[in-house]
């Protein structure tokens, strides 16, 4: 096993125990997915960790279980040993396959093998002591299922009911695996991404954000709602959809296609501040709506509608300020963006970019509206 595999391996255990602690980090959270991505012989050991510890970690103190996780995944080079992935072929039968299965049955292969679920015994009996209660899980208390895409990716999954969804990068997508497609069909969105939901009448679909909740039957259509923007969208293609609005009164509004809603995320919006000023005082913030539906119209200049030009793999600015376009990039290209002159921020941009490089893009734009820009190895400084 290379350095580099078994400092990767060592790296995924801290992760994952973090998450199992609900101590990880949205950064942490995509360096795992990263390390399972490039070490897919670890998605069953972490399945089966995480399984066990869902079992017995319900009635821990707050604060323990953290603790005790970390003692666990101190102490796991005692239980596994390092070796190449065990593969069992159980397609033969007679004698003397049996008699040889059991006279290699503690061969240094096996005994990785061996190792692990002892480890995993060890493990689960300690949290069943600790927590000195039996296992009485409810279904509704499995393991969530997220998927989480990093800055630079984008990806398609297939959820339980047939439903696909196309995930923007820096988004993730949680729903509980045990329940979902029961009476319900529930997933949690921070980001990004383009549903088409498989139709079912007697279970709807909900999609919940931070700022509203939507609810279909069957329909394609586009939910944005990243924390650090300053609204969130959902946008109709096909179909109708139910918004419900986090906002105290449960407002709720129906779209039909070619809609879009905007929801505010804060309930002001601060002037952008000058350079070398003070911060704006509450005379110098203009109120901006709780929540506005608008019609879905194609870019005139593109001819591709704007919400879902993505899903094309299409980077799209029209009329773009360059303080809003700058986190598109960061999660386009992987690359974070930092603007050094704050006077470029109001600056606006158009553009249609598909499979050029950030250097391209940046290189295209400047030749409106001019600006300096310097790349390095993970970030870009705009000047």
């Amino acid at each position: 096993m290379s350095d580099q595999t078994y400092s990767s391996q060592n790296r995924f255990w801290g992760l994952l125990s973090k998450k199992l602690t609900k101590e990880a980090n949205a950064q942490e959270l995509q360096e795992l997915q990263s390390i399972l991505l490039e070490n897919p012989d670890l998605h069953h050991h972490g399945d089966m960790l995480t399984e066990m510890w869902q079992q017995g970690i319900t009635n821990m103190s707050p604060g323990s279980e953290a603790a005790y996780m970390r003692h666990i995944m101190k102490h796991k080079d005692e239980f596994f040993v390092e070796e190449n992935p065990v593969r069992f072929n159980i397609a033969h039968s007679g004698s003397e396959t049996n008699q040889g299965f059991f006279r290699n049955l503690f061969s240094k292969k096996k005994l990785i093998a061996f190792s692990f679920f002892a480890f995993m015994i060890l493990a689960t009996g300690a949290i069943y002591l600790f927590t000195q209660k039996n296992d009485t899980k409810t279904p509704t208390e499995q393991a969530i299922s997220s998927i989480v895409t990093k800055n630079g990716n984008r990806t398609k999954i297939v959820l339980p009911d047939g439903s696909q969804v196309w995930l923007n990068a820096g988004s993730n997508l949680d729903y509980n695996n045990s329940v979902f497609n029961k009476d319900l069909r529930e997933v949690t969105l921070n980001g990004e991404a383009y549903f088409d939901v498989t139709k079912n009448a007697d279970k709807p679909f909900i999609i919940h954000t931070k700022k509203m909740d939507v609810k279909v039957i069957g329909t394609a259509f586009n939910v944005r709602s990243y924390n650090d923007e300053r609204t969130a969208e959902a946008s109709l293609i096909r179909g109708s959809i139910e918004v419900t609005l986090k906002n105290g009164k449960n407002q709720k509004l129906i779209l039909i296609p070619n809609q879009k809603i905007s929801v505010a995320n804060d309930a002001i919006e601060a002037l952008a501040e000058k350079p070398g000023k003070k911060p704006v005082n509450k005379n110098e913030v203009r109120s901006i709506p709780q929540f506005a539906v608008d019609e879905l119209k194609p870019s005139p200049k593109y001819d591709i509608i704007p919400e879902i030009a993505w899903t094309q793999n299409k980077l799209l600015f029209e009329n773009e300020s360059f303080e809003n376009i700058a986190p598109r990039m960061e999660r386009w290209f992987g690359k974070k963006v930092v603007i050094a002159n704050a006077s470029l921020k109001n600056l606006h941009y158009y553009g249609n970019f598909e499979n050029e490089t950030m250097e391209e893009v940046l290189s295209y734009l400047k030749l409106s509206k001019p600006f300096n820009f310097k790349i390095e190895h993970d970030s870009v400084v705009i000047y």
